[in-house]
């Protein structure tokens, strides 16, 4: 057997294993860190040959929910705000338990993301015929390029916070977290 001074020395061999379970504990830490920081999973529906992107769900992780909807798949998140970014006529809408509805139409396509009562269960509702797989697995591309978005309406509970005609240039942005 070769002797090492791992072998002689005991308190070297306490302190290695000190600084690797240190080093093990920095590690896990800072991979918690990251994943608390990705939380959130929004849906972007961008204008200008429209794309509907799920930043932290592929699209073929949804469940189809029947029909033209689809369910994602981590049903405990709710919505904690809406972005709507348009030329003009910028809002944020923030949730906090409440039911949320966005609607969009693009050309003759209508696309609605909704939740449960309590703001969770977010589901899309659109005709994902009129969509093509984008840039990534992450995407959906309609296949329309031509057309603009034309209206946006966000409901919070019941009420209508925001009705709005577009004319091109906008973005909504659902947070998912």
């Amino acid at each position: 057997m070769i002797a090492t001074h791992f072998t002689f020395n005991r308190e070297l061999r306490s302190l290695t294993v000190v600084f690797v379970a240190l080093l093990a504990a920095a590690i896990g830490g800072c991979v918690h860190m990251w994943a608390q920081g990705n939380n959130d999973t929004p849906i972007i529906i961008a204008d200008g040959s429209l794309t509907m992107e799920s930043r932290g769900v592929q699209w073929a992780n949804y469940s189809n929910a029947g029909g033209n909807t689809r369910v994602h798949p981590n049903g405990g998140k709710s919505v904690t705000q809406v972005e709507i970014a348009m030329p003009g006529n910028n809002r944020t809408v923030t949730f906090s338990g409440q039911k949320c509805t966005v609607a969009v139409r693009y050309a003759s396509t209508d696309i609605t993301v909704t939740t449960a009562n309590n703001g969770t269960g977010l589901q899309v509702t659109t005709d994902f015929g009129s969509f093509h797989t984008g840039a990534t697995a992450n995407h959906l591309a309609h296949n329309n390029t031509t057309a603009k978005i034309s209206h946006v309406t966000v409901t919070q509970g019941n009420q209508t916070v925001f009705d709005s005609n577009a004319s091109g240039g906008t973005t909504i942005t659902i947070h998912y977290q």
